[in-house]
């Protein structure tokens, strides 16, 4: 009798410590999906904040409103209204003033390029001036031979 209650004894002793065995095997595994989880969010953090980085950069055409060279700031009138900006590190702001028209491409309300817009077509008086001088040239009457000489 003391030999049996031995051997179910050590036997019940084999499956405890088996049993805390396949226990913390199972406890581990959870872990590493939880680092696999904890990793990919971290992955999505540091998207996140490159994306924030990049942010989605905009475009405005309008005439400059309100000027500080010093300050580096300036005010776009756009067609949807007025656009505060500052300008960017390779921005100069020198060759502006009120009243320009111009071309910014800015994201988070600082300006990465400001460019002047030249009029797309010419005024009407050079345009005018231009024709008549044409029409000149056209009926000027061609040299005559005595001329020549």
């Amino acid at each position: 009798m003391k030999k049996i209650f031995t051997v179910v004894m050590a036997v019940a002793f084999t499956f405890s410590v088996a049993g805390f065995a396949v226990a913390a095997d199972n406890a581990v595994k959870p872990m590493k999906a939880a680092e696999k989880s904890a990793a990919s969010a971290e992955k999505s953090a540091t998207a996140a904040k490159k994306s924030a980085k990049k942010a989605k950069g905009q475009k405005v055409s309008g005439t400059i409103e309100a000027l500080d060279v010093a300050a580096g700031t300036f005010t776009v009138k756009g067609k949807k209204g007025n656009v505060d900006l500052k300008a960017g590190e390779k921005v100069k702001l020198d060759s502006f003033k009120v009243g320009d028209k111009v071309y910014v491409k800015y994201a988070d309300g600082t300006a990465s390029s400001v460019k002047g817009v030249k009029a797309t077509g010419r005024s009407v008086k050079k345009s005018t001036k231009k024709a008549a001088e044409k029409v000149e040239d056209a009926v000027k009457p061609a040299a005559t031979p005595a001329e020549k000489k």
